[in-house]
Parts: C-alpha cells; structure tokens; sequence
C-alpha cells in the first residue's frame, strides 16, 4: 500500500512538473518568433487588439494567453500606437508592453516638400493621423496666426529633418516638436546672422527655399544666394525662375517665357519685387546655413552655362547677362525645348 502510494506521488509529481513546465513555457516561452512591426489604432479594443495579435502570429496559443492577459488586467490597458516586437518575446513580455504602453518611436522625415498639401500627405503617411486634420490646420487662419504665421509663411515652421516620434501623437505634441526643433535651430547665433543681412529667420527660409530650386552643385548655393542678397539690398527684382513654375503651380516647366513671367501672381518675382510671400519649397537646413553665410561678391546675375550640366555663368553686368543667357537659349533650342 505505502508502495503504491509512494508511485502515486511520485506520479502527480511528474504530471505537475509537466503542467507547470508547459504553464511557464506558455508563459515565458518564446511566443514571437521574428520582429514584427504591430500597430495598434487608436480606438482599438481588447477584442480588435486579440485578433490583430492573431493576425500577425504573434500569439501561439490563444487560450492561454487569454488567461494570462486576464491576470495582468490587459482588458483595461489598451493603449494605441506602434510597437515593434521583437524576436524571441514570451507572452508575457508581450502583454507587459502592451498593458504599459511601451511604443517604440517611428522616424518621421521631412524632405522633398513643395506644396503644403504634399506636407500634410507627408507626414499623414509616416504617422497615425490622416491628411485631412494637417491639411485643414495648414489652412486654418486663425489658429495658424495664433503662432505667429499667416497662410503664406506657415511652412517656414517645417525644418526637413528626421524627428522621432510616436506613431499615434496628437496634432498639438507633433506641432509642439516642429516648434521645438524650430526655436532649436534659431538660435541666437543664426537671428544674429540673418539681422545682419537685414533678414528675419522667416525670410531666410524663404530665400533658401529660391536657393533651394536653383542649385545643383552645392558649391554653388553660397555664390547664388549672394545674388539674390545682392538684389534684395538694391532693390532689384529677385527674377528667379523656380518662383514663376511655383505660381503657375507646374514645375514641369523646363524653359520659362515672357508670357510665364508677365503673371500677376505675388509669388512671381518676375513681376513683384521683393521676396514672395511664403517659401516655395522647404529647403534643407544645409541650403539655410549658406544663405546665413551667402558669399560677399559683386554679382547681380546668374544663368545656367550653354553645357548643361547644371553650372551658372555668374556676371556683374546686365549685357554679359544677355550674352550667356543667348548661348544657353540657343542650347534649349538645338535641343527643341521651347516651353
């Protein structure tokens, strides 16, 4: 009888060790078996979070991790956003991160903008929120005076540069980390720089946004906004022909015409003097520091070379002008591009 009872014992010993093995296996056992970008959409409830988890295999035993989810109060601690999951994670490392809200930053990069509905899909494709709330702030007057800017100079708020974010942030912290890395770079360094140019930082950016459009070669950008510097302090029109294709709203445009340039647009610098209203493209940080340190030269006037490989002829006089800009018009026309 003691025999017998001994053998039951060791038994049950053997059976609990086994549950209690497979218990911690699927509990603290591998569940995840290779990163996995998961993304959880504001909103989203426990059930849409289960079969999300599902749908990405991030689970391998539902009921159990059910039960697990329910000890660590996962059902009232749901929290949107993106989380990257790695290799190797248990069920219970995965529910600890969900339930804490342990969101991994996304980098969200600002390059390549010209309009500001293109800013707003921009961004709109790197994060949560949808075009429509950005673009409409892009638009809104009044909120948008409220911080200091007006409808044409709101993108001189937008540095191009990688920031890192969380995928779900609200409007307000987003637009708090582009006022952050704004007041960052205008230090007081740079206002100093761009005062003693007689410009303000809003108009630098502008300005770099010309610069921006007109160069190929980077060792040119000092030399080309020394021209412009040079225009705006004579009282010259700026003529630069980005700002026409900006206004007709083509940028397809390859060779700018008397008709282009005889429109009454304000962002025609053509036909108003000064500079536009706002930037007509979101310069590269890199392109503003050349304009803060624009080359001191004599210049009044820059044309791209008859080569076409993307140097200017830069000239002090309006006749050697004409001379290299008939050799580049006769390089457009042995090509056939008239328009």
């Amino acid at each position: 009888m003691i025999k017998k009872m001994k053998y039951l014992l060791i038994g049950l010993f053997l059976i609990g060790c086994f549950v209690s093995f497979n218990l911690y296996s699927f509990c603290f056992g591998v569940s995840v078996y290779q990163q996995t970008d998961f993304y959880l959409p504001t909103g989203s409830t426990y059930e849409s979070l289960l079969n999300t988890l599902k749908k990405e295999e991030l689970i391998n035993n539902e009921r159990v991790f059910s039960v697990l989810a329910e000890k660590m109060n996962l059902k009232n601690n749901i929290y949107p956003g993106y989380y990257l999951i790695e290799e190797g994670t248990s069920n219970y490392e995965l529910i600890a991160i969900l339930r804490g809200g342990m969101q991994t930053p996304v980098k969200l990069v600002i390059n390549n903008i010209v309009f500001k509905q293109d800013l707003a899909a921009k961004i709109a494709s790197q994060i949560e929120r949808d075009s429509l709330s950005i673009y409409t702030f892009l638009f809104d007057e009044e909120r948008i005076a409220e911080m200091g800017y007006d409808m044409d100079n709101i993108s001189c708020l937008f540095l191009p540069n990688t920031y890192e974010v969380y995928w779900n942030l609200s409007l307000e912290s987003l637009l708090a980390k582009f006022t952050h890395a704004h007041q960052s770079f205008w230090n007081e360094s740079r206002l100093q720089q761009a005062a003693n140019k007689g410009l303000s930082s809003n108009e630098v950016f502008i300005l770099a946004s010309i610069v921006e459009k007109e160069y190929k070669y980077a060792s040119e950008r000092r030399r080309i906004a020394g021209v412009y510097v040079n225009r705006l302090k004579l009282g010259m029109k700026l003529q630069a022909d980005p700002t026409v294709k900006f206004a007709l709203g083509d940028l397809s445009i390859k060779r700018i015409l008397t008709v282009h340039t005889a429109l009454n647009h304000p962002y025609n610098t053509y036909y108003h003097a000064d500079l536009p209203p706002g930037p007509i493209c979101l310069p590269e940080t890199s392109t503003i520091t050349d304009v803060l340190e624009a080359e001191e030269h004599n210049f009044l006037y820059f044309c791209a070379k008859a080569d076409l490989l993307g140097y200017h002829t830069f000239t002090k006089s309006y006749n050697d002008h004409l001379k290299a800009a008939r050799l580049y018009q006769a390089a457009l026309n042995k090509l056939r591009i008239y328009e």
